[in-house]
């Protein structure tokens, strides 16, 4: 029963992380679907899982970018935005731990290093959706007098897109996206959480969000495919903190393994064998950043 429980909360998470994305291509998210934001979500995380260079990235905004007609630039910086969020909440769920808990040194030096570099990144995003015009006049006159910055075309493209997030200008938008990114997490703890009821397990309160932050973590950079023996690991490690048997922690790991990967390997094939369809959303400004 918990087990059902647990796979379901996976797909509740899914559908939550399609509605938020949506939410980012306001005010044409009335015309994108949130199934075909959840089968292009799929699609990336199961080829993030399989490609190398976390490429599944790429992959998302591709398929969403190609069905809705948005460009890919514009949804690039939707999946930029969503990432450096996602940092965020990792600062502020390991913020949290540390109030009741000491952290392993190696989770704090990472989690801050990479989800401090992308909360940045979100501050940077907000200016540029605020002050796009400038950015861009700034960068267009650099390229002109100086032909060797070239390369900042692909800056200069990622910050008009960037300045198309008409939700980064609305506070009752952002309000919103941060809301189901609450949720989200919220969420995510709670699959940790039946995944040690199903095993008739006794545990830590900390161990469900702790471990949702260690995997967090983990998963920032390339792995294995499908994260095999490095997430049995992190589990492995992070629940002998609570004194939880070896053979135990070990089974704990494999089930929410399962859990995890057997929705995304399912669904990630789904999305990339046709589950998106066209929905072509008229592109703001006449301009395919595509």
């Amino acid at each position: 029963m918990f087990l059902l429980l647990a796979l379901g909360s996976i797909l509740l998470t899914t559908w939550a992380k399609a509605i938020r994305w949506r939410l980012l291509f306001h005010p044409g998210q009335a015309r994108l679907s949130v199934k075909n934001c959840a089968a292009a979500l799929l699609a990336g995380q199961l080829a993030n899982n399989v490609l190398p260079a976390r490429l599944g990235d790429l992959v998302r905004v591709y398929l969403l970018g190609e069905s809705s007609g948005t460009g890919k630039m514009f949804a690039l910086a939707t999946l930029v935005v969503e990432k450096a969020m996602d940092s965020v909440m990792l600062l502020l769920l390991i913020a949290l731990l540390s109030m009741w808990m000491p952290l392993p040194f190696w989770l704090r030096r990472s989690s801050l290093l990479v989800s401090g570099i992308l909360g940045i990144l979100l501050v940077v995003l907000l200016i540029v959706a605020n002050q796009r015009g400038r950015i861009v006049r700034i960068l267009q006159s650099w390229i002109a007098r100086h032909p060797a910055l070239s390369f900042l075309r692909v800056v200069q493209n990622l910050a008009e897109a960037s300045g198309e997030l008409e939700a980064l200008r609305k506070a009752w938008m952002q309000a919103q996206l941060w809301g189901w990114s609450f949720l989200i997490w919220g969420i995510a703890v709670l699959t940790n959480v039946l995944v040690f009821w199903s095993l008739h397990q006794s545990f830590d309160l900390l161990a469900p969000p702790l471990l949702l932050a260690v995997l967090m973590t983990g998963a920032i950079l390339p792995t294995s495919p499908l994260q095999l023996g490095v997430f049995h690991y992190l589990c492995f490690v992070t629940l002998s903190l609570f004194g939880i048997a070896q053979d135990t922690a070990l089974g704990y790991a494999v089930l929410l393994h399962l859990v995890v990967f057997l929705p995304i390997v399912i669904g990630g094939f789904f999305g990339l064998s046709g589950g998106i369809r066209s929905q072509r959303i008229p592109n703001r400004g006449g301009r395919n950043n595509g």
